[in-house]
């Protein structure tokens, strides 16, 4: 007897929190699925990683959302496959996937919502309303998310189900050494490292964060800021610093090293507008760094108390540089955070545990289907 065959349809696979959970997630899902992933844009920097683990990765490109070519030949790829579930993510794919999979005839189709209030214009929350029915489940990352999509789409609330993201702990290379990434990044063993890793993109309020960082800085200058990220906003986000007078900000680009650059952080900060579960949070609390954070998406699902990191209304500067100054000023308070970060992952958040959701969750719609 064969295994169920699993596509999940996204739009490329850029090295992206999104695509390196589900990564994640399909090696593990292997075990009792023939998994792949159909891009309908690109491939993507990270699809050689899928690759390389055994995860077919097929591009077939979409003129539009509802092109009905493009919508043929993704229909025929999945009938020619006998794909036995579909699942979406993000908006696009979410339409043209959940549009192609009717027409082949896939017994069992799910979409992926990762993100509060993702649609871009009251025509495509039109286009969600009317296709949710042709879903079996809509995934939300977070309570967060799921009640914005309720809101939205008019779904009955059983058909939205809450699977949160999941992380692995990290393990760092037997010949790690701390100071030796810190010295390769310029930054000298006695400084402290606040680290943003995210998208140079608007949603994320990196200048925000630099004009906080500028008062952090003036009291306590043995402090650096990694801005750990790429994005449409990388020179005007660096003319920006410049023109603040920072002197110890320092602009990475994307890095297939984050465990790394984790271990040598001692504080983790997200100043985002908006957010659905963010994977950055999991990783830092995983590497057991305390975190700073805007209370929109899912954040506080993640961090329920102090005893992980600070939750702070977006946009309050004061209370966000009050708080990342409050951690600077304990190291104590700093560990006693990152164990407790750590521990929460663990009983929490753990790859395993959305890995066992998503199966049961599987198993159940094919029954359900057969």
């Amino acid at each position: 007897m064969r295994k169920p065959r699993v596509a999940r349809i996204v739009s490329y696979l850029p090295v992206g929190g999104v695509e390196k959970r589900l990564l994640a997630i399909l090696k593990r899902l292997k075990k009792n699925f023939e998994v792949e992933v159909i891009c309908i844009h690109s491939r993507g920097k990270l699809a050689p990683k899928f690759e390389e683990a055994g995860i077919p990765v097929t591009v077939i490109p979409f003129k539009s959302r509802l092109h009905p070519i493009s919508l043929y030949k993704l229909a025929r790829y999945l009938r020619k496959r006998q794909v036995d579930i579909v699942h979406t993510h993000m908006y696009r794919p979410n339409i043209s996937g959940t549009l192609a999979a009717r027409i082949a005839g896939v017994p069992v189709v799910i979409s992926n919502v990762h993100n509060v209030d993702h649609w871009d214009t009251n025509r495509q929350v039109r286009m969600d309303r009317m296709l949710s029915p042709w879903r079996d489940r809509i995934i939300a990352v977070s309570e967060s998310v799921r009640r914005d999509y309720l809101e939205k789409i008019w779904v009955t609330p059983e058909r939205v189900k809450v699977i949160y993201n999941g992380v692995g702990l990290p393990e760092l290379p037997s010949d790690f050494d701390k100071d030796m990434v810190k010295k390769d990044l310029g930054i000298a063993p006695y400084q402290r490292v606040i680290a943003c890793i995210a998208r140079l993109v608007p949603q994320k309020q990196h200048k925000f964060l630099l004009e906080c960082y500028r008062y952090i800085e003036k009291i306590h200058r043995n402090v650096v800021l990694l801005i750990i990220g790429d994005g449409p906003l990388r020179g005007y986000l660096e003319c920006y610093s410049e023109s603040l007078g920072l002197k110890n900000v320092k602009f990475l680009d994307e890095r297939d090293d984050i465990i790394e650059l984790l271990s040598i952080t001692d504080i983790a900060v997200l100043s985002s507008l908006k957010e659905g579960f963010s994977n950055v949070i999991l990783e830092s609390m995983a590497s057991a760094v305390p975190l700073v954070v805007t209370d929109v998406g899912g954040n506080k699902e993640a961090i329920t108390n102090r005893g992980v990191g600070f939750v702070v209304p977006s946009g309050d500067a004061d209370l966000f540089k009050k708080n990342i100054l409050l951690l600077l000023e304990s190291e104590r308070k700093r560990r006693a955070m990152g164990r407790t970060g750590l521990r929460r992952v663990n009983e929490c958040f753990s790859i395993e545990r959305m890995v066992r959701d998503t199966i049961l969750l599987y198993n159940k719609l094919l029954e359900e289907a057969n």
